[in-house]
């Protein structure tokens, strides 16, 4: 077997089968992959219906809570009191953060202790009631230094007038209320502009009890939302607060039952394409490799055949130049080398009918006549070559073909009886009596030719392959019997180039019966 095709072969079935393989992957995987669309559109379309409602409710809640502490705190009195209307059960309580000090209503001493104990809230509520846009400052965290002077980034805490003995007094209206967290503190608070400097004024929010007033306004289809802190990278959705609605990860798809039984056709499909793939290049590779046995099987017999003959001629003929033979003798090589001359041609003839019935290509020609005139020369040539080689020939016909017309091909008839002929005298002709009989019936449409010898039979093991080319018993293999397993190959696809056929109607230790068929025509007025 040549590598070069072979490589090609091998490379084009890997292709072909990590293609198929990949296929069937993206056909297994296709429809967890479209329930993650469908699952990630679908959730984001709940929050979008989901955030408008939250919204409106966070605006209402807040402006409550806003409306409550009014257009600026009383400087002037000593005590912060509790707005009216109370807090709201998510309000954990209101404060002003004056530069004097923290103050809170009557009542919430325990949460003015709780606030004035967290250091970086305070700290950072200051410094945003002079600059809302200062960012929150941890000392615990490195990030809250200016890597170039490792001095903290607020810097001291600037008043307009340190001296506290004097009245505080407004220095203009309060700024706009704005929110910022530092880990669980919720601040939203507002800037108040005072003589002594800025001060703070707001509340702190509880989140987890604010997000319980919220949720319920969400999708049902959501089944896991929650509401969060911003975390790093992410952009608060409910404005003002530093708060992000997160729609979670479950959520119900109304459809899916009949995308899948939309989709279970298509994968099936790409699975049955894909074995069918791996199939034909399977089937492919083992064409390639039987053509190739072939090949090789026919080079190795039309090799042995013309060896056998050539050694032959060479050695007679050099016999016959030299002139030192007997006249018996020179007639003895005479007729051998006839033989052997009439044996090289029947060999090639089979070969280039085999070459030309490969290729598609049938005889052109086509015989008419009376069904006995026909077949009546062609038997006596095939009886006169059984003759000659010791064989009994018995031809009857049936009375009935007499009146049909035959249409065929002679050459192709003469031949398929020709091989059918040599056949028999390989294999038969070590019968005590050796003998052949054929017989002509009629069918209904059909003219069958039985040709049966009184050989050794065929192996049953061997019957279904005789017609294979290139296909040779073990006894024709070890008793070198001459031929290339050629002859009921090239008779069968002869038969039915011309519209006929030959199959082995029995074979036993009495002998073997071949059929062949051909088409009639219509019978004589």
């Amino acid at each position: 077997m040549k590598k070069k095709p072979l490589i090609i072969l091998i490379l084009f079935t890997l292709l072909t089968l990590s293609a198929a393989l990949w296929q069937c992957y993206e056909a297994a995987s296709l429809n967890s992959r479209l329930t993650e669309i469908d699952k990630r559109a679908q959730l984001n379309r709940l929050l979008a219906l989901s955030l408008p409602r939250v919204q409106a409710e966070l605006d209402r809640l807040l402006a409550e809570e806003r409306a409550k502490l009014g257009n600026g705190p009383n400087l002037q009195s000593p005590v912060y009191p509790m707005p009216k209307g109370g807090k709201a059960d998510f309000n954990c309580g209101f404060f002003l953060l004056t530069p004097a000090g923290l103050m809170v209503p009557p009542g919430d001493e325990g949460f003015g202790a709780v606030l004035n104990s967290a250091t970086v809230v305070m700290n950072t509520m200051r410094r945003k009631a002079f600059n809302p846009s200062a960012p929150v400052y941890d000392p615990n965290q490195t990030s809250g230094y200016d890597r170039r002077t490792q001095l903290p980034i607020f810097g001291v805490y600037e008043a307009n007038d340190p001296d506290f003995t004097k009245p505080m007094e407004a220095k203009g209206s309060p700024g706009p209320f704005f929110a910022w967290n530092h880990l669980n503190n919720l601040v939203y608070m507002r800037s108040v502009p005072t003589t002594h400097g800025c001060a703070a004024e707001g509340f702190i929010i509880d989140a987890e009890v604010l997000a319980g007033h919220l949720l319920p306004l969400v999708e049902p289809g959501l089944k896991d939302a929650s509401i969060d802190f911003v975390r790093k990278g992410e952009s608060a959705n409910l404005i003002p607060l530093p708060l992000v609605l997160h729609p979670g990860n479950t959520v119900i798809l109304p459809d899916t039952e009949e995308r899948n039984r939309a989709l279970r056709g298509t994968v099936a499909a790409t699975w049955l394409i894909s074995f069918i793939s791996i199939g034909i290049i399977f089937a492919l590779l083992a064409f390639y490799t039987r053509m190739e046995r072939r090949r090789s099987d026919f080079v190795s017999a039309v090799t042995h055949e013309l060896r056998t003959p050539l050694t032959s001629f060479s050695l007679i003929t050099e016999m016959l130049r030299n002139n030192n033979l007997t006249k018996e003798k020179t007639d003895e090589y005479h007729e051998t080398l006839y033989h052997e001359t009439r044996r090289l041609g029947h060999l090639v003839e089979n070969v280039l009918a085999f070459a030309k019935l490969s290729r598609g290509k049938v005889r052109g020609r086509c015989d008419s006549g009376l069904c006995r005139e026909l077949l009546s020369a062609q038997f006596e040539k095939i009886a006169s070559r059984l003759r000659e080689n010791g064989f009994k020939v018995h031809i009857t016909h049936d009375k009935r073909c007499d009146i049909v017309t035959l249409h065929t091909d002679l050459l192709s008839l003469e031949q398929i009886l020709t091989n059918l002929a040599d056949n028999a005298v390989k294999y038969a002709a070590t019968a005590a009596v050796p003998a052949v009989n054929i017989s002509v019936v009629r069918s209904h449409n059909t003219l069958g030719i039985r040709f049966t010898d009184n050989g050794p039979g065929i192996p049953q093991e061997l019957q279904k392959s005789i017609f294979q080319p290139f296909s040779r018993s073990a006894k024709a293999e070890q008793g070198r019997k001459p031929g290339i397993g050629l002859g009921l190959a090239l008779a069968r696809d002869m038969a039915r180039s011309i519209g006929g056929d030959l199959t082995l109607e029995k074979s036993s230790d009495a002998g073997t019966t071949f059929l062949l068929t051909l088409p009639i025509g219509d019978k004589i007025a």
